[in-house]
This record gives structure tokens, sequence and C-alpha cells, in this order.
């Protein structure tokens, strides 16, 4: 009987191999009692450069991480995580599950509540809520100015579903109250204007305003108010908030605005508003943003990698740096500046290597990775990553590179000797960079074919031990490295079916391997699952594939 029926989509797949890592690491002591960790998970997850179907793919993990969180910290990271548009038609089960788990949340704090309602807007864009965002926002004006400025953002963030017209009948009554509500304060040269300003227009970008302000004018609105506000520290998360919810599905921005928001990145301008606008351009190239507004009049898209590489040269913040390593400039960018594609990578290199704050090195990291995954490095680069790459996983302390190392594919094949020895790293934060990385490959193992042979070859060793004629030599690796093989399929089964796992009844009670082959089955090189675009956490063990066209399957999409 075959045990592990094919009957699962790509997409389904992917998903439970990013939830099954996760449940297996909510089991460790450092996961669960390291925010700091957790926090920096979910934050390179968030910079590494996803199409729709891999942030789709995320949905269930999203939902797990959001059901077990307690720290605030935490949560603002999962609450900023990229959302799929359009929406894969198998993930709705997936989206809606998420609604309910951040539905369901008991938020201890205001500022927990607040964090709770960012991400329900984000994902809830109907019109049916109307009247709960309304009420939402009429108690927020009892609160203290901070957490009033910061829940009224939150709020202001929710735009109508992409095709949604206005209501109409019974229905219009929230509609016309959430308008006026926002245009009491449009009008206030403050940060309460700013706020009213986007919430203004979504609006309008939908087509929810009968004619004045119309979405051209609250665009420049908009930007210049951005210009004009001296924001302060503490109001950093105010302007990240209004700027991340600029829509990138409405009508799109036309070339001398991209402009004028690139001047808000230069020297002179605070550190918070470079951060917010470098966020909000990675955004809209992840969503073709800037793509689409070369069309029309203007015959190519504005080229904003010269911008970026003259920024590299002298920013230094590490808030800023987070946000410009998500930037991936495209094939047409590349061509267009192929000096500035360069000086941007020879930039990158020394700051994963050598810069003074570790969130700056990870973010360099990561930049490369989504350069090198988007086939921009050369032959050199790739070579440089790859001799970089296996310098820091094998002898630097370095946790936040070493968990978004274990994150990206590796080079060539995959270092277990090396990920192996830091099993038993003196620092438990490098102890689970290492459980990661095995994990993630071992259950990657499954997508290529592997996993029957796999299991042969460890009933093997557990039947023989130390018959060195069969699977020696041996190498030890704890037990809680290794994937439970029935929960993958159980998870997979479940969100084949639309479903959410159940819970892992069998994670005190499964069987443990004595010993582990040194050599696990050679796996051929494969092509990431079919229907998903480059596998963002795909790990091969073997030499890399060929550049070779996707699987022409598609995903039909909401």
């Amino acid at each position: 009987m075959n045990e592990f029926p094919c009957f699962v989509s790509p997409l389904a797949r992917y998903a439970a191999w990013n939830l099954c890592p996760l449940e297996c690491l909510s089991g460790t002591h450092t996961w669960s009692f390291n925010p700091f960790y957790r926090r920096s998970f979910w934050r390179t997850r968030r910079m590494m450069a996803r199409t729709p179907d891999d942030a789709a793919a995320w949905l269930p993990a999203l939902a797990f991480a959001v059901s077990c969180e307690k720290d605030a910290d935490v949560l603002v990271e999962l609450a900023r995580q990229p959302l799929p548009e359009p929406l894969p038609l198998e993930a709705r089960p997936w989206r809606d599950r998420l609604i309910q788990v951040w539905e369901q949340y008991p938020a201890a704090t205001t500022w927990e509540e607040t964090i709770r309602l960012s991400a329900l807007v984000r994902l809830d864009r109907r019109a049916e809520r109307l009247p709960e965002w309304l009420r939402e926002a009429r108690r927020a004006l009892d609160l203290g100015w901070y957490d009033r400025h910061l829940r009224l953002a939150a709020l202001a963030g929710w735009r109508p579903r992409p095709g949604n017209g206005p209501p109409h009948g019974d229905k219009t009554g929230a509609a016309e109250a959430w308008v006026r509500f926002w245009e009491k304060s449009y009008k206030s040269p403050d940060i309460n204007g700013l706020i009213a300003a986007t919430a203004l227009l979504h609006l309008a970008e939908a087509g929810w305003l009968p004619s004045d302000p119309s979405p051209e004018r609250l665009r420049e609105e908009f930007r210049q108010r951005v210009q004009q506000w001296p924001v302060s520290y503490d109001e950093r998360s105010v302007l990240r908030m209004l700027l991340a919810s600029v829509p990138a599905d409405a009508s799109s921005p036309e070339q001398q605005d991209i402009m004028k928001w690139l001047e808000l990145t230069h020297r002179n301008v605070p550190r918070e508003k470079r951060e917010a606008v470098w966020g909000m351009l990675a955004a809209w190239q992840r969503e073709s943003v800037l793509e689409r507004s070369g069309r029309g009049r203007f015959r190519e898209p504005p080229l904003l990698l010269p911008d970026l590489a003259r920024a590299l040269e002298w920013e230094r913040d590490n808030n800023v740096l987070l946000a410009m390593a998500e930037y991936v400039p495209v094939l047409a960018e590349v061509r267009a500046h192929p000096e500035a594609m360069r000086a941007v990578v020879a930039r990158w290199e020394p700051l994963s290597r050598n810069a003074a704050y570790s969130g700056t090195r990870q973010a360099a990291w990561v930049a490369r990775w989504n350069l090198r995954r988007a086939g921009i490095l050369t032959a050199d680069e790739q070579s440089r990553f790859g001799a970089d790459y296996m310098e820091a996983i094998g002898a630097k302390n370095d946790r936040d590179v070493l968990l978004a190392l274990a994150q990206i594919t590796p080079p060539g094949t995959f270092p277990l000797a090396i990920w192996t020895r830091r099993l038993s790293d003196q620092d438990d934060r490098c102890r689970l960079a290492a459980h990661l990385a095995i994990h993630g490959w071992l259950v990657d193992l499954t997508g290529g074919g592997q996993l029957r042979q796999m299991r042969q070859v460890l009933r093997r060793a557990g039947q023989e031990g130390t018959d060195t004629g069969t699977v020696a030599p041996f190498v030890n690796l704890p037990p809680e490295v290794w994937p439970d093989f029935r929960r993958l399929h159980e998870i997979e089964t479940a969100l084949a079916a639309g479903q959410m796992p159940p819970p892992d009844a069998g994670a005190g009670n499964r069987p443990i391997p004595r010993t582990v082959p040194a050599r696990l089955p050679e796996t051929q090189p494969r092509m990431n699952p079919p229907g998903i675009t480059d596998r963002t956490t795909g790990r091969t063990a073997g030499p890399e594939p060929p550049a070779r066209p996707p699987s022409p399957e598609t995903v039909r999409h909401e």
C-alpha cells in the first residue's frame, strides 16, 4: 500500500514544508523562550523576495505562529508579513484561518490590540467589516495621543477589494460614515491629516469617493504631507504603517511621482522616512507596480537601481538597510545599468561579512540571496557567495546571520557535516539554526522523490546498528532534527483538503532513530515544486540544477 499518495498539489506540499519545521521548532526550549530569535526568523522571512505563490504557501505557518505568539515585538513582524496578491484559489481557506486566528487573538495591551487590528484590515477587505472598523476608529479617539495615532494609522490602511465598487442600498450607511469620519480630520495640518489622507486615498483609488478629491490629488498631497511631516523616532511606526498600506493593486503611480518619492531617500532626509520609503518602493517592485507605471505614455518603467547603488555608498542606519535589502532590481534595470548592479553587489558583500550590527549583516545576506535567486549574480559573484556561505556557517557565531543562512539554498551540495558540527555549539541559538537547516533539508528530500529510499536506509540503520557494510559510516544526529514524516503527510493531506491540520497529537511518542547514515541517498538535481516559482527555502542535496523554465502547471488565482 502506498503510504504517501501523490494527490497533493505543489502549493499544498510547499505549505506543508513550511509548517512542519515551524511546528518542530516550537517544541524547543530555545525557540519558545527567546522572542528575539523568533523575531529574527520572521524578519528574515519578510525580507526574502517572494511571488504570490510563495507568500500563499506561508499562510498556514503564519496562522500557526500567531496562535502561539505572546511577544508584542514578534507579533509586529507577523502582522507585517507580505500577503499574496492575487490570492491563489487553493489558499483561500488558509487565509480565512489566519483571519480567524487574528480575530481570536487575546490582546492583553492597547498596543497588541492595535497590532491585531492592523493585521485584520490588511487581510479582510470585505465592505461588510466597515461597521466594525468604524466603531474601532471612534473608540480610538478616547486613547492617549500616541496610542490614538497608532490605532488610527492601522485602521486607515483598510482598502476595498480590487474591483469592488462602493456599496449600494442598505449597505451605503457604513461606507458613507467611514468617508465622513476621515473627512473631518483631512484638512488638519498635523499627523491626523496625514492619516486621514491615507484612508481617503485608498477609497478614492477604489472609486468610493464621489468626485473630489481625486486619486491623483490625494497621491500628491499624501507625498507632500510625508515630506513636510517632522517625524520623530517614536512616530516611525505610524509612518511605516501608512506607507506600507499605499495601494499596490490600484492605479499605478506615474514616473514623476516615483522620482519624487526617491527624493525622500536622500541623505538629508530623516532616517525614519528613508526606511519607510525604501520599504514602500521594495513592495511596489515586488508587486510589479513600478513595471506597470512604465506603461502608457512612458515607454520604460522607472529604473531605481542607480539610486539604490548611490544610497548604499553612504547609508549606515540598520533599519534603513533592512528595508533596502528587500529591493530586487528587474532585468530591465540590470541591463540598463550593469555598472550600478555590480556596485550594489559589491556593497552588500562586505556588509554581509563585516558590518558593525548583526541585523545589518543579516540584511546583507538576504539581499545577496535575493539577487542570487533572481539570477542577477555573475559567476564570480556566485563563487564568492558560496565561499562566504561556507565560512559563515563553519566558523562564526553570528546568530542572526546563521538563522538567515539556515533558511536559504546553499550553493552546491548541502554541507551536512558542517551543520552537524554546529549542533554541538555552545550557543543555543546557533544550535537552533543548525537544527532548522538540517530539518528543512531532510523535509525537502521528500519533495525530490527520495522519501521511500531514505526511509528504507533509516530502517536498515535501526535494524543493523553498526553494520559498516550497509550504511556506514554513521554520524549521530539528535532525534529532534528528524522530521516526523507521518506528521508531514498529515499536514499535506489536511491542507490539500482546504483544512488546517489538527494538533500534533503524537509529538511526544515518535520512534527515535538510533543512528543516521552520514551519506544519505543521492538526490538528483531537481526543479522546485511545479507551479511554485523558485522556492525560497528549497535546499538540494546535490549540484544545483541548471537554470531552466519552471513547470507550466498553472495555479488559478482569485
